[in-house]
């Protein structure tokens, strides 16, 4: 599901991509004055800005996941909502009470309402009715919040990547018009071949700008991701632990 997910955002990114491109050529073309021409030139509006797209499809595709987690983080807090487990103060549980709250999570489950949440909380009941210790269930829940969190952020490598790779396309993208522009200075005493020249360096140093500042942006969406997701799983954990875990008591 998540490769056909990342190819459908692979595709929109493509074709998104070839759109803003065509539309700054176009918009390059009709522009009357040359401020106006050179802003759009500036993001990529000429033939020769075949790398501001295929930038602008990195961008698009690393927004496109990393917005897609985050949608998935804003749903699970959802769970919350449900008040699965009590929070007055001093109230104890019993073994019968936390296999009370179980069925309750599974009953909630069967009806379309799955959270990581419930699933923790399952867990934990589920581990507790094991073994009857509470060390153990601690320590069990500990390390599976740790695992799921883990898989969730190694779900974001490409993220990672991209945001490297949207700074070296940028670079690569100066590299390659500098060639380009070095390759025309024969043309340099002509009077068609300095606008040709010139427009080709401006180009290989618009590559670099435009790279850094989509990678700033992603790099914000990325990292704003990563805070959104430490907070719903320290929240997620101090739940459990301070209204199921802490509150179970045996008696002798």
């Amino acid at each position: 599901m998540i490769t056909s997910k990342r190819l459908f955002h692979l595709a929109i990114s493509i074709v998104a991509a070839v759109m803003i491109w065509f539309a700054l050529i176009l918009l390059a073309s009709m522009s009357l004055g040359a401020g106006f021409k050179r802003f759009f030139e500036a993001f990529g509006g000429s033939f020769g800005g075949y790398v501001h797209a295929v930038i602008y499809t990195a961008f698009i595709f690393g927004l496109l996941e990393v917005l897609d987690y985050q949608k998935f983080i804003k749903k699970q807090n959802e769970g919350f909502k449900l008040n699965l487990l009590p929070v007055q103060d001093q109230l104890i549980l019993s073994p019968e009470e936390v296999a009370k709250i179980k069925l309750n999570v599974i009953d909630l489950e069967k009806h379309g309402l799955s959270y990581l949440l419930t699933d923790f909380i399952k867990r934990a009941c589920t581990q507790y009715r094991n073994n009857q210790s509470i060390g153990e269930t601690l320590q069990v829940l500990n390390a599976q919040i740790d695992n799921s969190k883990t898989e969730l952020e190694g779900r974001l490598e490409i993220a990672r990547f991209l945001i490297s790779a949207i700074a070296s396309l940028g670079f690569i993208g100066t590299i390659l018009h500098l060639a380009a522009a070095i390759g025309l200075f024969h043309l340099a005493k002509t009077e068609e071949g300095m606008p040709l020249i010139t427009q080709s360096l401006n180009v290989s140093f618009d590559t670099t700008f435009i790279a850094l500042f989509l990678g700033l942006i992603l790099s914000y969406f990325y990292h704003r991701y990563l805070e959104n997701l430490d907070t719903f799983y320290s929240r997620m954990r101090s739940y459990i632990i301070d209204n199921l875990i802490s509150r179970i008591y045996k008696p002798q």
